[in-house]
């Protein structure tokens, strides 16, 4: 899922989902690369981000580093990436989202 909110002269944009640790050990950290494209489908932006995890979500939805809210073996939690700037030449489709480092213990 998507969303996007505006503050006084800026705006936020968020991407949402679930992460889900299908290993044997705790989940500590974890980086995704986002990238994304022109109605050309040329890249127009990369952003490596921390994975956020869900903490509470009463009485406003707060997230966290895997480092503080670590994900056992099996588990299965929202996570939450915020960017505050995207290109305005980007097409407003999904990004390619690509794992590209994990943390463990």
């Amino acid at each position: 899922m998507m969303t996007a909110e505006n503050f006084v002269g800026s705006s936020v944009t968020y991407i949402e989902g679930t992460v889900s640790n299908a290993g044997d050990k705790t989940l500590t950290g974890a980086t995704v690369e986002l990238t994304f494209k022109n109605s050309l489908n040329e890249i127009v932006q990369t952003e490596d981000l921390p994975v956020r995890v869900l903490r509470s979500s009463q009485p406003y939805r707060d997230f966290a580093n895997l480092l503080d809210l670590p994900l056992a073996a099996g588990q299965s939690r929202e996570f939450r990436l915020s960017l505050e700037h995207i290109s305005a030449d980007w097409n407003q489709q999904y990004p390619d989202i690509r794992v590209i480092d994990v943390s463990t213990k």
